[in-house]
């Protein structure tokens, strides 16, 4: 059991790029949980912030209707991270404990130029994303699997969200392929093994639902 997170332009917030934190699974897979953390650029000092997802995996959809915020955006905002990540880890404890959210997930294979649980400054995230090359690289021993590539493709969407990954497509990228009106960025799955040639997909996405908004990009 797996999970890739989108970055979508609806809920990144500005400062840093974020860090995150693997909650994990309910016992059933039914239900999965992940916190996004970070800092702000606004008011005298570095704000905290904290965004905990609780995702229904059978239906794709956030538990409760949104993700649980704690942000204080304001100019004066003296939140610190560990205030913010705090308050957030409350607010979800119910419902983590309703769903029996305590299983880790195992993770088989990380982005090995992002990081998980760092927060990576602002002007570094192009140049990350564009040395990374959406690859990932498995984690535990010999798997008999070269590669799990991660790529970019388009998808149907009930929303035109072509404004919003145009933007994404500056710096070198690799152009996305097609008719982008009322579409949006979906990504593929890949396994492929030794030789570098795929032999299985894990996903595709056909249409990219309405809970992502617009994703900018995947990790």
């Amino acid at each position: 059991m797996g999970v890739v997170l989108a970055i979508s332009a609806g809920t990144a917030q500005a400062g840093d790029a974020a860090a995150r934190h693997i909650i994990g699974f309910s016992p059933d897979g039914a239900y999965f949980a992940f916190e996004q953390y970070g800092a702000l650029d606004a008011g005298a000092s570095d704000s905290g912030w904290s965004q905990i997802d609780i995702i229904d995996t059978r239906t794709d959809q956030f538990v409760g209707g949104k993700p649980i915020l704690v942000v204080d955006e304001t100019e004066e905002a003296i939140l610190t991270l560990e205030q913010a990540r705090a308050q957030a880890a409350a607010q979800a404890a119910p419902i983590l404990a309703q769903y029996a959210i305590t299983s880790p997930a195992e993770q088989s294979a990380s982005d090995k130029f992002t990081f998980p649980g760092e927060m990576v400054a602002y002007n570094d995230i192009s140049r990350l994303e564009q040395v990374s090359q959406k690859w990932l690289s498995p984690l535990h021993g010999e798997t008999g699997i070269s590669t799990i590539q991660l790529d970019e493709i388009l998808a149907a969407s009930t929303s035109d969200c072509s404004a919003s990954f145009d933007v994404t497509r500056q710096g070198g990228e690799k152009p996305l392929q097609g008719e982008k009106a009322g579409k949006a960025l979906g990504f593929r799955l890949t396994l492929q093994g030794q030789d570098g040639k795929p032999f299985k997909i894990l996903h595709e996405d056909k249409t990219v639902p309405g809970s992502r908004n617009c994703p900018t990009s995947y990790s």
